[in-house]
């Protein structure tokens, strides 16, 4: 899967950001849409008991997770996209505005369909090299 050139890199920029976006606004129904349609997704998150392995059990997480939690501002280093036809992964670091250390690894895989790109799995995960 070839890398992406770093023109072709803002369409993966813009990606991300409308995905946080239904985040930050705690849109259930946006980031639905935003994923596969058939709901099969994979989902390994960073913080404990927040696996998903569908869409269904994700939003419920997720939902919860608005109601409870505190959503901060990310911030992104280090991005590389791979892209062939209609599959990406986008690789990169993340970081907490309010704990920049450790970083968040990312990988981002997405499938193209009806001309959009859609998650098809997420995996996140401190990088244990910082403190």
């Amino acid at each position: 899967m070839p890398r992406v050139t770093r023109e072709r890199l803002q369409e993966f920029e813009d990606f991300l950001a409308s995905y946080n976006k239904c985040w930050y606004e705690k849109d259930l129904s946006e980031l639905r849409k935003i994923h596969a349609n058939d709901g099969d997704i994979i989902y390994f998150d960073n913080h404990k008991d927040c696996d998903s392995f569908d869409i269904d059990d994700h939003l419920k997480k997720v939902k919860h997770f608005f109601e409870t939690g505190n959503i901060v501002n990310l911030l992104y280093e280090n991005m590389i996209v791979y892209e062939n036809n209609n599959s990406a992964c986008i690789i990169v670091t993340l970081r907490y505005s309010d704990k920049p250390k450790p970083g968040v690894r990312s990988t981002y895989y997405l499938e193209k369909e009806e001309m959009s790109w859609r998650i098809r799995h997420i995996h996140y995960s401190f990088d244990p090299n910082e403190d």
